[in-house]
C-alpha cells in the first residue's frame, strides 16, 4: 500500500509573490503564527530548502519527508512550520527616477 507523503502548500493572494520565508524549521516546533520557536528536534537546512523552493513564487509546494528534509531526530514524529511574507512583484513597481 502507497501512501502519499504530506505537503506543505504555501499561496500568496493574486498578483503577489513569496517574498521571504521568516520561519522554517522540520522536528519539533512549537508556537503559532508569528510566534514559532524552534524545538529540541530541529533540521538546520529548513530555512534554505524552503527558500529555495519557494521565494519568488506565487505559490510552492514541499513533501513534509525525512527525504526532504533529513532525519534530525529518530523514531520522534516530525512537524514543518513555516511562515511567509508576501509582496507584490519587483518587475512591477516603478521605477523611482530623479524628476
Amino acid at each position: 500500500m502507497n501512501t502519499v507523503a504530506p505537503e506543505l502548500h504555501l499561496q500568496c493572494d493574486e498578483g503577489h509573490v513569496i517574498s521571504k520565508i521568516t520561519f522554517a524549521s522540520y522536528g519539533t516546533p512549537s508556537g503559532c503564527c508569528q510566534n514559532f520557536s524552534v524545538g529540541n528536534c530541529h533540521a538546520s537546512t529548513t530555512l534554505d530548502l524552503v527558500t529555495e523552493a519557494c521565494v519568488g513564487k506565487t505559490k510552492c509546494s514541499i513533501s513534509v519527508t525525512n527525504d526532504v528534509f533529513g532525519d534530525p531526530c529518530r523514531k520522534v514524529v516530525k512537524d514543518l512550520a513555516v511562515e511567509a511574507e508576501c509582496s507584490p512583484p519587483l518587475a512591477t513597481k516603478e521605477p523611482l527616477g530623479d524628476m
